[in-house]
């Protein structure tokens, strides 16, 4: 395989703005996007060819697909009991 420049571009037609569009809410860059993406395509591509699903030379296309989300923040629980401060000392005690 050759050797990939640094930097690739893509013309923005109507439907890759659409698809970048709809991920924005992501909070994801546009580089961070169209990296995921070709991440995931890359990796549809290689299960399908791995299990003879699609020829080398063949685009799969996902028919199906399970999430995994990362697990929801949930807030410590509250701290309880409490504290033991010293007494400060009085004035007669600091002579």
């Amino acid at each position: 395989m050759s050797e990939l420049p640094r930097q690739l571009s893509a013309r923005v037609d109507e439907d890759l703005a659409r698809h970048i569009t709809t991920l924005a809410p992501t909070g994801l860059s546009n580089s961070d996007l169209i990296k995921r993406s070709v991440a995931l395509f890359a990796e549809v591509y290689a299960v399908a060819v791995a299990n003879g699903v699609a020829e080398p030379h063949e685009v799969p296309r996902l028919t199906a697909y399970r999430y995994q989300l990362p697990p929801k923040w949930t807030p410590p629980p509250p701290r309880t009991g409490s504290l033991s401060f010293p007494q400060p000392k009085s004035s007669k005690e600091l002579a």
